[in-house]
């Protein structure tokens, strides 16, 4: 909700009522779960594999998407301690590719979960690199 949002707009308190999204604090709204310890530890470690991940973060949800955004990323944003900003200038699109890769051409997409099973998260690893 928006501070303009709150039930009393007379006044400015520090913290507002609001009643659209929660009926004047009647309805609570669970918290969310705690997230396996590895997963936290990818997302808030600063250790050597946690900056990997956190440098990668973007192929590896696309690895897992069986597709890949693509465009214009303007990486200038992102330069001091704020929190990164993704800019995407004109066109985006989606890559996808064939279920099978081009002879020569290692498999990417969708191709790391259907094309070659045995070796699948070789194939997986092989490209975020």
């Amino acid at each position: 909700m928006w501070y303009g949002e709150r039930v009393q707009k007379d006044y400015n308190p520090a913290v507002p009522i609001f009643t659209m999204c929660c009926s004047h604090g009647r309805v609570k709204i669970a918290d969310y779960p705690k997230i396996p310890d590895t997963l936290y530890d990818l997302f808030y470690k600063n250790d050597k594999r946690s900056k990997f991940f956190m440098e990668n973060i973007r192929s590896f949800n696309s690895m897992f998407a069986f597709t890949s955004m693509g465009g214009n990323i303007d990486t200038t944003m992102n330069k001091g301690k704020a929190p990164p900003t993704f800019v995407l200038n004109g066109e985006n699109y989606h890559q996808i590719g064939s279920l099978l890769p081009m002879p020569g051409k290692p498999p990417k997409f969708a191709q790391l979960y259907v094309y070659d099973t045995d070796n699948e998260i070789k194939n997986r690893m092989q490209a975020v690199k």
